[in-house]
């Protein structure tokens, strides 16, 4: 338990105090010491320091757009010239610190042309910050009242008594042109009129005209460039009903939703004209407004081949067909043949969208095959399906039946199985990558009920929950952090008298690394036969380099209990090691080494992985 302990206060104290480094970069590079400065960033020609009562964010706004900052590798020939370099930056910086609010800066440049390395000083007061004081929107209905809810500074994305940032200010117009066409006007104009700044005050107000043109309804919808997808599949999925006012995230959201589905390569979703031209004004007739769909397909079938390697499990493959639109209407079926030195197994899936309504999905599957393990060797065939509802954009839940029929055997006894059971799942997906994340979470809750229909005193239930986290720490997502955790509980049995391939077992590519395949777990004559609770744990340190090639650290680490309670006072097998990526379009290539840290007489040295797609 202390160890778990020290390993998650480690862990959580590294995310909650990681801000994202590109911001801090610089700042960092001065603190090193010169020649180690030299290897790792090269050697700059001067150095530029910005001194005053500077906040992180405004030194970076300052480093953005200074010449002198940007040159620094290539000094000028004579002192005069760095001397001018120098100057001719100040109103630069003048201007950066107005476009933050800062009106009555000073900034003074100080150039030391002989110093080692030579440098440049600018000594900057900022000064007051000045503060937002009102916000204007002047329309043709501005007397008489808005045919929209009243525009406000938030309209805007502005906050009285917020400092006055020029990128805000004139960020505004944008917002506030799309707040027009969400409330039914599709071509609006805005400018920024004006910009008062009141000196005595410290303050500034800020002036939007505007003209919101026609409102309009959504009128008939064409589809266009569709070929095998059925139109009324792609119909369907319109999320407006004809003669609703017009809203800009309507088109946004369909565009989403017809990419989602893995059918098309581009989806165009418009409507006559972007800009207010009196032929469009004229073409509104009633105030309905046509809207077009355009699609280009993806070919539907798709083969794909892998190829895989484990220390513990061998060599295998895996070879998947896919077909995206059966029957037309976004069905999907695949089946995927996987050979491997100690797994064999024939999977079949067919999905069904939108069952019976645009939320669901109906998927039927089924597989059959055989495994050999350390702990066991498996037969086993299955069916089940499964309807999973999506909640919203984050959020899906499944409930579904599966029967699973197997013949296992252990410690050299052979049983036969004939399980039955409804598994129900909770999902909440923020992550922006499946097979390559780099922000964003996922949550996964699963219980599944079973009842052993060969025999019936046999039930039990079981409970599991994994959480993976991903925090990038440099720019363009070159450095992140990744963690995940997993939980475990089964009820109602025994652990003998569990089905030896639904008791939980750790070690392997997935699992905790260093260690086999199902190697980690209670043990019965010196055997792994599994348990009825298990605790995971996993943190990596993910860096993209040059030319699509990628490093990674991690630490595993995990246990299995042969009570249904986790015994956190029994010791936890931790695993370490190194990895290397090779990034593709599609996820990369993982590689990775791990050794084993706690290392029993049964353990090898080390364990080699070999697979597509991160290890989570």
């Amino acid at each position: 338990m202390p160890r778990l302990l020290v390993f998650a206060l480690l862990l959580a104290g590294l995310v909650a105090s990681t801000r994202p480094a590109q911001a801090q970069f610089d700042n960092l590079r001065a603190l090193v010491p010169e020649t180690l400065h030299q290897t790792l960033f090269g050697t700059d020609a001067y150095q530029v320091v910005f001194e005053g009562d500077l906040d992180s964010g405004l030194r970076d706004v300052l480093r953005s757009v200074s010449e002198s900052h940007a040159l620094r590798e290539r000094i000028p020939a004579t002192d005069q010239m760095f001397q001018r370099r120098a100057r001719a930056d100040i109103p630069n910086l003048l201007r950066a610190l107005r476009s933050e609010g800062y009106y009555d800066g000073r900034v003074e440049a100080h150039v030391d042309p002989h110093a080692s390395p030579p440098r440049i000083v600018f000594q900057v007061q900022p000064g007051p910050a000045y503060l937002l004081k009102a916000v204007h929107f002047d329309g043709p209905d501005s007397e008489e009242g808005f045919g929209f809810p009243p525009p406000g500074p938030a309209t805007a994305g502005l906050a009285l008594g917020s400092r006055a940032r020029a990128p805000e200010i004139s960020g505004g117009k944008d917002m506030f042109r799309e707040f027009l066409r969400e409330n039914g006007h599709p071509f609006p104009w805005v400018a920024l009129r004006e910009v008062q700044v009141d000196h005595e005050s410290q303050t500034l107000s800020v002036f939007y005209t505007f003209n919101p043109g026609p409102s309009a309804r959504f009128g008939p919808v064409i589809v266009e460039g569709e070929e095998r997808v059925s139109p009324r599949y792609i119909l369907d999925q319109v999320p407006w009903s004809e003669n609703q006012p017009f809203r800009s995230s309507q088109l946004q959201r369909l565009r989403a939703t017809l990419m989602q589905t893995g059918l098309f390569t581009m989806v165009d979703v418009s409507h006559p004209g972007s800009i207010p031209e009196t032929s469009v004004y004229n073409d509104l007739g009633n105030n309905e407004l046509p809207v077009t769909i355009s699609v280009v397909e993806r070919v539907p079938r798709t083969v794909k081949a892998g190829v895989a390697y484990e220390t513990d499990t061998g060599f295998g493959t895996a070879l998947e067909w896919e077909h995206r639109n059966i029957l037309g209407s976004g069905e999907q079926f695949r089946t995927r043949l996987h050979l491997a030195e100690k797994r064999q197994m024939l999977e079949g899936e067919f999905q069904v969208p939108e069952f019976p309504d645009p939320s669901q999905s109906l998927t039927i599957q089924g597989n059959i095959g055989q495994e050999t393990t350390d702990a066991l060797e498996k037969k086993e065939a299955a069916a089940g399906a499964m309807i999973n509802r999506r909640l919203d954009r984050f959020w899906s839940v499944g409930l579904g039946a599966t029967f699973r029929y197997s013949e296992v055997t252990q410690l050299g006894k052979t049983e036969t199985y004939g399980l039955i059971s409804t598994p129900g799942e909770l999902t909440w997906d923020m992550r922006d990558n499946v097979l390559n994340p780099a922000r964003g979470w996922r949550v996964q809750l699963r219980a599944e009920p079973f009842l052993d229909t060969l025999e019936w005193n046999t039930t039990f239930f079981k409970l599991s929950g994994s959480l993976s986290a991903y925090l990038p720490i440099l720019a363009e997502d070159r450095l992140v952090l990744a963690g995940r955790g997993a939980l475990g509980s089964i009820t109602g049995e025994t652990n003998m008298n569990l089905p030896p391939d639904q008791r939980f077992y750790a070690g392997g590519g997935g699992s905790v690394r260093g260690y086999a395949y199902q190697s980690i777990g209670p043990e019965v004559d010196g055997k792994i036969v599994g348990g009825k609770s298990m605790v995971e744990v996993g943190t990596e340190l993910r860096l993209r380099l040059e030319n699509n090639i990628g490093l990674v650290a991690f630490l595993d680490g995990g246990q299995v209990f042969s009570e249904t309670e986790l015994q956190f006072q029994d010791d936890f097998l931790w695993g370490a090691g190194l990895g290397l990526r090779y990034y593709l379009d599609f996820g990369p290539i993982r590689l990775d080494l791990a050794f084993p840290l706690n290392r029993r007489d049964k353990d090898s040295a080390f364990q080699v992985y070999v697979s597509i797609g991160q290890a989570y």
